[in-house]
């Protein structure tokens, strides 16, 4: 084994095809979407690495494929890889849907990423009417981005939806907290 180098192996959670062990709270959002309950603000809040991302972008995935050819598998909790919807998210080019994501060169997420944001917000849908913004690794708004986004989650438009992802292991802005729907999210083997 000597000379190896050892390499953390990282996968991103927007690429997973399948989801494991998070059918029950995938069901409970999915009853809420479908009674039209669905919180416009959800934050899902849990320890680090658990999968909180990959399975929010499951949901959204739902959400936004429901009418395309090779749509999300309820019955397997699956992404079809042919799935338009999600090669255009993988692409970062989905005219619905915003990732927000600390860049790496960066210590945190800064003010231009959520002015971008806005830019977005202001644009016409392109289908299903629905506009779905995912911000991983929300505990890294530095102030004037939290500041920011308070605005924009004051009063979403009706068919916009953010799902925030939250280390528990890290404060976030109360004024911030206090407008999502807390979803306390437990990895269960």
């Amino acid at each position: 084994m000597s000379g190896m180098i050892k390499q953390d192996y990282v996968i991103d959670p927007i690429s997973q095809l399948f989801l494991y062990n998070y059918e029950k709270y995938f069901n409970y959002l999915l009853k809420l979407h479908q009674n039209n309950n669905l919180p416009k603000i959800n934050l899902f809040y849990g320890e680090k690495g658990i999968g909180k991302c990959t399975f929010a972008f499951h949901f959204i995935n739902y959400l936004l494929s429901q009418n395309e050819k090779y749509a999300y598998s309820l019955k397997n909790f699956e992404i079809d890889y042919r799935n338009k919807s999600f090669r255009f998210a993988n692409s970062n080019l989905h005219p619905n849907f915003y990732l927000i994501n600390k860049i790496s060169s960066k210590k945190s997420i800064e003010i231009d990423q959520i002015r971008n944001l806005f830019n977005f917000l202001n644009k016409t849908t392109y289908v299903n009417n629905i506009k779905i913004i995912l911000i991983v690794d929300s505990e890294n708004l530095n102030n004037n981005a939290s500041n920011a986004l308070l605005k924009s989650l004051e009063e979403p438009s009706p068919n916009t939806f953010f799902f925030l992802i939250q280390n528990s292991s890290l404060p976030m802005i109360e004024t911030i907290k206090s407008r999502c729907h807390i979803h306390k999210i437990f990895y269960d083997n």
